[in-house]
């Protein structure tokens, strides 16, 4: 009877034993990608991104931009920042990465300066103070994207199906004129430190690819190229998936 009593315990201890060495399965999930949308859109850019990354193994986070209490008119870039430092700190992630598109590069940048991420994604990114030639242009308080015609979405995705350009024309959002009128004086950030992938569409009308060139060069980054993807077109593109799948590939062989 002693006998037994010594084996249930010793099992006991060998069992604790080993549970206090495994890797514990919620930390082990807690990779956590963050995606910051562009200017006018939302989360819903990321749509076809999420599933590649979920079948890596990330943790993806992706809502929209909320505006200001004081409305869309009133709205800071700064707003926008705090926000994306939230959704970052939500999921307490073991490791983070950063991916934004247009002006959430900015965001995604300047955020990384809090965040401290293990990589970041740039994908057609505005450039910060530094980068590029710079034209500061007025903008009204409110932008009304909202109320675009189906033909400036359709010029504006022209590597898109017609499924993804109804949507899309469906979903633009009005922006705020103070945050993108922030960006075009320049925001200052520092030069991130963890490693960094920057993305381009060469048929990109909207963001010079010159702009993201340099930033691969200044911050010594990656660079990826895709022939014929407009500025929109990585993200809504009928190739988004593969570009997903290639950024996926490319974060898992530097997050470890």
């Amino acid at each position: 009877m002693h006998r037994r009593i010594g084996l249930v315990m010793f099992g006991l201890i060998l069992m604790l034993t080993i549970s206090s060495v495994s890797p514990d399965p919620v930390a082990a999930r807690t990779r956590v990608a963050v995606f910051v949308h562009g200017a006018g859109g939302g989360g819903w850019e990321w749509n076809a991104w999420a599933p590649e990354f979920r079948k890596a193994g990330w943790i993806c986070v992706h809502p929209d931009l909320e505006p200001s209490p004081k409305g869309i008119a009133a709205t800071q870039f700064d707003d926008y920042l705090r926000q994306v430092e939230n959704w970052s700190r939500l999921h307490q992630p073991s490791k983070l990465a950063l991916i934004g598109a247009s002006m959430g590069g900015v965001l995604a940048l300047k955020a990384s300066e809090t965040l401290h991420p293990d990589a970041m994604v740039l994908v057609n990114s505005v450039g910060p103070a530094g980068i590029g030639s710079r034209k500061v242009k007025t903008w009204p308080a409110v932008i009304e994207w909202s109320k675009g015609t189906l033909k400036e979405t359709q010029d504006s995705m022209p590597d898109g199906d017609t499924e993804s350009i109804f949507f899309a024309f469906k979903h633009w959002r009005d922006e705020s004129g103070a945050v993108l009128a922030a960006i075009s004086k320049g925001v200052r950030v520092t030069r991130p430190t963890c490693p960094l992938l920057v993305i381009l569409g060469d048929q990109d009308t909207d963001v010079p690819n010159s702009v993201g060139v340099e930033m691969a060069k200044r911050y010594l980054a990656d660079l990826k190229v895709y022939k014929g993807m407009s500025h929109v077109g990585p993200l809504l593109g009928t190739r988004a998936a593969q570009v997903a799948l290639d950024t996926s590939e490319w974060l898992n062989s530097h997050v470890r």
